[in-house]
């Protein structure tokens, strides 16, 4: 008995100190992953650090390394589920391992770990990143929320600019990969990347299979590798490649996650500066399988006319749940109907309903399915221009939808309608859908607001805000989206001489996403386009944007008459950006000698006065104020009206903002 006394009390000696000073070690309760995909001309970023709900309050000391280099530190209580953790960006480009140890300040005994790569490019004009805080992509440097559309091959020549006039922003056609078909795919990628539009390129005959025609019968496994890396390295550096397309709807294609798992490393291996996409059927959470296989997650719920419109709300709502922080998630509302399943498409409300619950439940991506135009599918005009004019409201919005400032909290007081709110510079955009095929009256409260107006942003009428509430009636299946200031208006002074132009700055909103007060004219490209950016401005919330898609066709602004006086000298001033890396130069055909030495046209931009002056400059990728002087002939009408006129025969995109014309005394 003594013996046994002595062996405890020496056991007590030797593992009392391990019990009151040892840590234990648990890797499965953080997680992390870098803010971008990637980052390449970044100097700083972020990791998101995924903290389990019960820890949120707690007081954590973090320590995230490279190797035995501390990159960045963190002291305090989370406050929330996803935390932003930035660090500077001096990093060459690799692939980085990165770990951090999370440790409860006050109850230390257990030190949290947790792991993730951190992938640094070096820079390309063309690449696409993923920003899993907001969901959306960067592209040419720019937020990018993708809506567009599935469309079939061989593309038909003028759909590009048929549609990039309504606001779409790309298109993903279905293709076979194969030498026969190589000029029909070089064409359109082309033409989308003079026009500005982007392509989410699909590789599905070659990749993860699945998808309408695009399965190739008799194609060994080697040929099809040897295809794909092919069809790759070909496009990787075209200006209009979004990301790459490699499965449809493998989870009722008994395609396993191992299988895509192998077709992502060769895509990456070839090009890790694009996103990789894949679409899902039901049941749509089994996409978490394949989350080691794919950036981008896409699901295709088709309700109409079995199932309820609310389906696409309900399957977005389950994706942000299981993917926030960690992937973007795009939804595919359906714009077919009369066949198969389907025995009818979606009505113009059902689609808008659709659209809008998915947005509002965190998607950040739209792709129609599908689009033959002109009245093929959908077969109602009508329905498509629906999808047009949400495209539109999308693009204004798009610094909102994508922002990661804290939204105010908002609570819909009808179950029938979905509402949710985004803040990006100072304004507070509430967007509400209604769920139902009858139109509701309603009431909104706004934590943090009291009184005033809100704008109703797509109908041209306001409401009034009271005690943080806002009362409105939306229509069957309608969504509305309601803009507020939150913070004091700065106020342009109107000292100096009067402006001639009016709405200098692109600010009237009576027809968001295009310029009020001025003509268009045709300039011999139907696909030039003249669209407000609300991601690019020198002053107030907008610019004008023009693409030029060919040089010497470009479309002509007309801004509103004004009158000027004989004798009389006028300052025109307008300032002005472009972006010198979106102009296009066919990379897809290297015979061509353009690349090899002959000079380029430069991007002009003309500034013309009725018929009495032209001045002509080339932007850069810099705001700058442009100038010049125009005196009106003595021998010429007393008083008489006028035009200024905006061209850009150069090839490419530019910005404008505050335009002037202003009488010298």
């Amino acid at each position: 008995m003594r013996i046994l006394r002595k062996y405890l009390l020496i056991s007590v000696l030797v593992f009392l100190p391990c019990i009151l000073f040892c840590q234990y070690i648990d890797s499965s309760y953080f997680k992390i992953n870098s803010r971008q995909s990637f980052y390449s001309f970044e100097k700083n970023g972020e990791f998101l650090l995924h903290v389990p709900p019960v820890l949120v309050q707690k007081n954590l000391s973090i320590n995230i390394k490279n190797g035995r280099d501390t990159l960045t530190t963190w002291n305090g209580k989370p406050g929330k589920e996803i935390l932003r953790v930035p660090f500077s960006l001096n990093l060459s480009p690799s692939v980085y391992k990165i770990e951090a140890k999370i440790i409860i300040t006050t109850s230390p005994g257990v030190i949290y770990q947790a792991s993730t790569n951190l992938v640094v490019l070096s820079y390309k004009s063309n690449e696409v990143k993923t920003d899993r805080l907001t969901g959306g992509l960067i592209v040419n440097r720019r937020q990018f929320f993708a809506f567009g559309f599935y469309c079939y091959s061989p593309v038909y020549p003028t759909l590009p600019e048929e549609e990039v006039v309504k606001g779409f922003n790309m298109i993903s056609p279905y293709q076979k990969i194969g030498p026969e078909t190589f000029n029909e795919r070089k064409v359109y990628m082309d033409r989308c990347a003079e026009l500005g539009m982007k392509v989410n390129y699909n590789l599905l005959s070659v990749s993860g299979g699945g998808g309408v025609g695009s399965k190739i019968e008799g194609l060994s496994d080697e040929e099809k590798s040897k295809r794909l890396i092919s069809e790759i390295k070909t496009f990787r550096d075209h200006p209009a490649l979004l990301g790459w397309y490699i499965s449809d709807e493998p989870n009722g294609s008994n395609i396993t996650p191992e299988q895509l798992e192998e077709v992502y490393k060769t895509v990456k291996e070839n090009d890790p500066w694009h996103p990789v996409s894949i679409v899902f059927m039901a049941p749509f959470i089994a996409s978490k399988k394949y989350s080691d296989a794919l950036d981008i997650v896409m699901a295709d719920p088709y309700p109409i006319p079995n199932l309820p419109a609310t389906m696409p709300g309900e399957v977005a709502d389950q994706l942000r749940t299981e993917f926030k922080g960690k992937r973007p998630f795009w939804i595919v509302p359906q714009a077919f109907g009369g066949g198969e399943l389907w025995s009818r498409e979606p009505t113009i409300q059902e689609i808008r309903s659709m659209t809008w619950q998915s947005i509002i439940n965190g998607a950040t991506g739209i792709q129609y399915f599908v689009r033959q135009g002109l009245n093929y599918f959908p077969k109602s005009v009508a329905t498509w221009n629906e999808c047009g004019r949400m495209a539109m409201e999308v693009a204004e919005l798009t610094p909102w939808l994508l922002s990661d400032e804290e939204p105010l909290v908002v609570e819909s007081y009808s179950k029938n309608v979905l509402v949710t709110s985004r803040v990006h510079n100072g304004q507070l955009a509430i967007m509400a859908v209604n769920r139902i095929n009858e139109p509701v009256s309603t009431s909104f409260r706004v934590t943090g607001i009291n009184n005033g107006k809100a704008r109703v942003l797509f109908e041209n009428r306001f409401v009034q805000v009271k005690g943080g509430i806002i009362s409105d009636r939306l229509a069957p299946f309608g969504s509305q989206v309601y803009l507020v200031s939150i913070k004091p208006e700065r106020q342009i002074s109107e000292a100096g001489n009067i402006n001639l132009i009016k709405d200098a700055g692109f600010e009237d909103l009576t027809a968001p996403g295009l310029p009020s007060a001025c003509y268009a004219r045709p300039g011999g490209d139907r696909g030039a386009t003249y669209f407000l950016d609300t991601r690019e401005y020198f002053e107030g919330n907008h610019s004008l944007r023009l693409i030029t898609p060919v040089e010497n066709k470009s479309l002509a602004i007309r801004f509103f008459p004004f009158p000027v006086k004989a004798g009389a000298t006028y300052t025109i001033s307008i300032w002005a950006k472009s972006d010198p890396e979106q102009r296009f130069f066919f990379v897809t055909k290297p015979e061509n000698t353009r690349l090899y030495g002959k000079t380029e046209m430069p991007q002009y931009v003309e500034v013309l006065l009725g018929e009495f002056s032209r001045a002509r400059f080339v932007p850069d990728n810099l705001w700058r104020e442009y100038v010049t002087f125009v005196t009106i002939p003595e021998d010429t009408l007393a008083r008489f009206k006028t035009n200024l006129i905006l061209k850009m025969p150069g090839k490419g995109i530019a910005w404008f903002d505050q335009v002037k014309v202003i009488e010298d005394k």
